[in-house]
Order: structure tokens, then C-alpha cells, then sequence
């Protein structure tokens, strides 16, 4: 695998597509062994890298659904899966995950928010019902090249982006169901345990504010 690794690695760079930073990798495996998850949703497989970092790591019989739009990407990251012989344990859709994640069903166990960064508040409050009870929620390049952190004007093309990214943060840090953690390799990464659970057996419903 770290043949295949060091590939894909070198294709991502050729072809200017994000894939976690070598700075992330460690963390995120660590992540994904602690939580020994045995359904994870991935939305934005890009070429698979992440997915393939995550297939050793999940509990026996574990499984990963990930979600990529871009076709092209999709067709290379199945070749990848392939080549590291994992597709029993991988299921790849191609599409919208806005449209694709009103017929998917968990419970997930964890789930890898890496698409589009302008999404993660609306794609997390689609899965917050499918989540099981411990479920991790991982969410890549939340800095957003530093803009999140930007106390004046940002560019006006990135605002949209940048707004929609505070808003999932204000959601996974001041919704009490939530316990995230920040951490600032690569571009910024929340780790966030879901603890809905324990509101839901003591009567009480939280909110995203």
C-alpha cells in the first residue's frame, strides 16, 4: 500500500487535486483506529486516498460508503480501490451528495466531511438523524486557507464559503449534543463526538444554533 500511496500522492499533485496533506495523515489514522468505526460515510472521495487510509482501521467487517461528484476523479479512484483490492469494503456513489444524502440511511459510525466546504453545515444536519449514538464527525479544511480566522473583509468570492464554514462551526461547538475538538494540522481539522444520545435519553432535544 505505501507504493500505492506514494502514486497517488504524486497524481494528486500533478493533477492539482486536495487530498490530505502528509501533515494530516497521522492524526487522521489515529482518529479512525480510536474510533474503530463499522460504517463510514465519506463525502468527497477524490481520487481515494482518505478511503484507502481508512479501510485497514475500520472493526472487522466494517464498510465505507463515499460519495464524489466529479466523475472523472470517481473513475480514478475506483481504479485505485481496485488495485489495493478493497472493494468489498467500499461502495462508491457518484453524484450530488445534497441529493444523495436524502436516500441514505445510516446509523454511521463516523463520517469525513471533505467535499465541498461551502456544504458541511446542510450535509450535517441531514445526517444528524442517521448518526449512532457515539458516532465521530470528521470535517477537513475548515480554516479555508486561513479565511476562516480573517477578522475584516474577506475576498468576495470567498465569502459565501467562508460564512458557510463559521456557521458549521458555531453548530458542532455550541450545540451541546456536540464535543468537537480543533486541530490545526493542514488546513484545519474538527473532530466532533456526537453525544445526542445522552440528551435523548434524559428527555432532552438540542438544537443547531
Amino acid at each position: 500500500m505505501k507504493e500505492l500511496f506514494e502514486e497517488m500522492k504524486k497524481y494528486a499533485a500533478a493533477q492539482m487535486i486536495p487530498i490530505l496533506r502528509d501533515t494530516e495523515v497521522t492524526l487522521f489514522c489515529r482518529l479512525i483506529a480510536e474510533a474503530a468505526p463499522k460504517r463510514v460515510l465519506e463525502i468527497g472521495t477524490a481520487i481515494g486516498y482518505s478511503t484507502l487510509q481508512m479501510v485497514p482501521l475500520l472493526s472487522e467487517n466494517g464498510s465505507i460508503v463515499t460519495i464524489e461528484i466529479d466523475k472523472e476523479r470517481a473513475y480514478k479512484a475506483r481504479e485505485y480501490i481496485a488495485r489495493a483490492h478493497c472493494e468489498d469494503r467500499v461502495t462508491q456513489l457518484i453524484g450530488d451528495a445534497a441529493v444523495l444524502l436524502n436516500d441514505l440511511k445510516g446509523p454511521w459510525d463516523l463520517v469525513f466531511l471533505d467535499g465541498p466546504k461551502g456544504q458541511y453545515s446542510r450535509q450535517l444536519v441531514k445526517l444528524i438523524p442517521e448518526l449512532s449514538p457515539r458516532a465521530v464527525i470528521i470535517a477537513d479544511n475548515i480554516l479555508y486557507h486561513g479565511m476562516v480566522r480573517i477578522k475584516g473583509p474577506i475576498p468576495h468570492k470567498h465569502r459565501t464559503i467562508v460564512m458557510r464554514l463559521r456557521e458549521y462551526l458555531r453548530m458542532v461547538t455550541q450545540d451541546k449534543r456536540f464535543e468537537t475538538t480543533f486541530y490545526e494540522n493542514g488546513d484545519g481539522m474538527t473532530v466532533s463526538y456526537w453525544k445526542g444520545y445522552e440528551y435523548a435519553e434524559n428527555g432532552i432535544i438540542g438544537t443547531c444554533r
